[in-house]
């Protein structure tokens, strides 16, 4: 899935760079040279991390309009829009969980070996790692060594599971740009320079929670998010028509399935009717493609897989159940190093539950129906639930994020404008 960069650069590197003795600050004696004041190195791993970067780098560009910044990395469409110089296209290389994560074993460490590789011959003035942290919590202890100062953005959520992590972002992070207000008090108290800088889909929601006009004749609608990762997708999506068909059954309901951008429409199709193989009458179903900010306002209530789509529908006042299922395997791994019993986001800020939350077992067709078919059939409830995430989104305030941690990386870099 990786692919060499635009110049040619393959993919293997030879063995010597494995090691950390490599990692000098002197300059290798290549035959290549780079202006390093202008070099910007940028990991993104998957969609949103790309998607957020750009966001940054642009900002940044804005900020030091003097600085002819040459941005290098991996990172997905938005960044290649940007004139990023990528080593690879993550779009479709995230995977859901660890388990998961081992059939792209070998593009992760290709892309690695190609990252170190070319920071050794550009030394690039910051290393900018974005979210992604089973790869930039191993990368970032390299590039440091070689004398990059790293900044983290988008931080790991350590205070939820891997605790432990705190020793490496103490050591080996120079500044950490986090997008909720409890990240910036959690770091603060391990002595970790970070700064909350807002929350990039706050600056652009919050002022758009409205409710869509509905003639009083249509069926109420039902929001499906399954995710933009085909693991989960294959692992969510199932149980998300499960909730549908129960809702169905006792009343009537449209459902639009929201396509993340970078899924295909074909992955969604082939879940669908492998559902209704089974047995499944078909439903009245759509899949949409607009995005969740057009999408979500229209709809009386959704059912959303765990992430940012959660925060998403908080910032848009949408009643939701958060849904969230990996496979086995995965969840064996991962049951002994989860530190917290609340995974929505909504609800984290909220520092209460505000809507329900159905992990792994507990994500059954049933269970979500039930709740979905009390909000759809008692409108005070569906306020209540609104009027919670109105306050909990209000926590986020409404600071700009991409200019403010601009500004904060302009004036680490030395080049903010007069």
């Amino acid at each position: 899935m990786c692919k060499p960069s635009k110049r040619g650069f393959p993919l293997s590197v030879d063995s010597s760079f494995s090691s950390d003795s490599s990692d000098s600050q002197e300059p290798s004696n290549g035959t290549r040279s780079f202006d390093a004041g202008s070099n910007v190195l940028v990991v993104a791993g998957e969609s949103s991390g790309d998607q957020h970067a750009a966001g940054l780098l642009s900002a940044l560009q804005q900020e030091c309009p003097g600085r002819n910044f040459k941005f290098f990395g991996s990172g997905g469409r938005h960044l290649a829009a940007l004139g990023t110089e990528l080593f690879c296209n993550v779009e479709q290389l995230a995977a859901i969980g660890a388990w998961e994560a081992l059939e792209h074993l070998q593009d992760y460490w290709r892309l690695y070996r190609l990252i170190l590789r070319e920071s050794r011959q550009r030394r690039p003035s910051i290393a900018i790692l974005v979210d992604f942290p089973e790869f930039n919590l191993r990368i970032a202890p390299r590039l440091k060594r070689m004398g990059i100062p790293v900044c983290y953005f988008i931080s790991p959520q350590i205070w939820a599971w891997r605790k432990s992590r705190i020793r490496t972002i103490q050591k080996w992070v120079d500044l950490m740009l986090v997008i909720f207000p409890f990240e910036q008090s959690f770091y603060e108290a391990y002595n970790v320079r970070a700064h909350y800088i807002g929350n990039p889909s706050a600056s652009r929601l919050l002022d758009m929670a409205w409710k869509a006009e509905r003639s009083s004749q249509d069926k109420p609608k039902v929001a499906l998010l399954p995710g933009s990762r085909k693991k989960e997708v294959e692992q969510i999506f199932p149980c998300q028509l499960d909730a549908a068909r129960f809702i169905a059954q006792r009343h009537p309901a449209q459902f639009w399935v929201v396509k993340a951008p970078a899924l295909e429409r074909e992955r969604l199709v082939s879940v669908y009717e492998r559902w209704l193989q089974r047995g499944n009458d078909p439903l009245d179903l759509q899949i949409r493609e607009e995005g969740t900010d057009y999408l979500l306002p229209q709809v009386d209530c959704a059912i959303i897989k765990s992430g940012t789509s959660t925060l998403e529908a908080m910032l848009l006042q949408v009643p939701f159940a958060m849904v969230y299922r990996v496979s086995r395997p995965t969840w064996f791994l991962l049951n002994g190093l989860v530190r917290t019993d609340v995974y929505c986001l909504a609800n984290l800020i909220a520092e209460r539950e505000i809507v329900p939350e159905f992990v792994q077992a507990e994500a059954t067709g049933e269970r979500i129906g039930s709740f979905m078919l009390e909000l759809l059939q008692d409108h005070q409830r569906r306020e209540e639930i609104r009027e919670q995430l109105r306050l909990a989104a209000e926590k986020l305030g409404r600071r700009p994020a991409y200019p403010e941690g601009a500004r904060l990386l302009a004036r680490f870099l030395g080049c903010q404008k007069q």
